[in-house]
């Protein structure tokens, strides 16, 4: 017998709770990506927006791994929502105040040098270690974001970490 169900698309409403449920989550990886939580649900906005207008076909299998795609597909390209204003008007827009964590001093130097290294690390590398180890994917999910093979993932993820260790170490001193 052929369940019907499990071929039709999926419709706005399954994307969107979807997307609530993995809200913070999204936001907190892309402020890792980009540095900048600002930047962040801008980019993760507009990743929405692309994933709203293209779902993917499995969504109960691929929806978690398609909005990190959508994500870091924005990231990567520089696509906002709102897009941002071109021109000398962009120069008249007031710049937020920066986002401050209350810590102690040896707490937030610590945070300070784990962000400065991760933020040396090149883009593609950055966004499977953040995939794997922040977002907890498997290495077919991180393939399916990073729109690679699982072995591929699997060496960006290799290398990412390698080069962590390195400028960390070299950071910290």
């Amino acid at each position: 017998m052929i369940n019907v169900l499990a071929h039709s698309a999926p419709d706005a409403s399954d994307l969107a709770g979807l997307a609530c449920e993995h809200l913070d989550d999204l936001s907190t990886y892309v402020t890792h990506l980009t540095g900048s939580a600002d930047e962040a649900l801008e980019f993760v906005a507009g990743g929405l927006a692309h994933a709203a207008k293209y779902p993917p076909a499995r969504l109960r299998v691929d929806g978690r791994a398609a909005l990190y795609r959508a994500a870091t597909r924005a990231c990567r390209q520089g696509h906002r929502f709102p897009p941002r204003a071109q021109g000398p008007t962009r120069f008249l827009r007031r710049p937020r105040s920066p986002f401050e964590a209350h810590m102690d001093g040896d707490a937030a130097a610590k945070m300070n040098t784990v962000k400065r290294a991760l933020m040396t690390i090149p883009f593609d590398r950055r966004a499977a270690l953040l995939l794997h180890d922040l977002a907890g994917l498997d290495y077919r999910e991180m393939a399916r974001a990073l729109e690679c093979s699982p072995e591929a993932a699997a060496r960006l993820l290799a290398a990412a970490r390698r080069d962590f260790g390195t400028i960390y170490s070299e950071i910290a001193l």
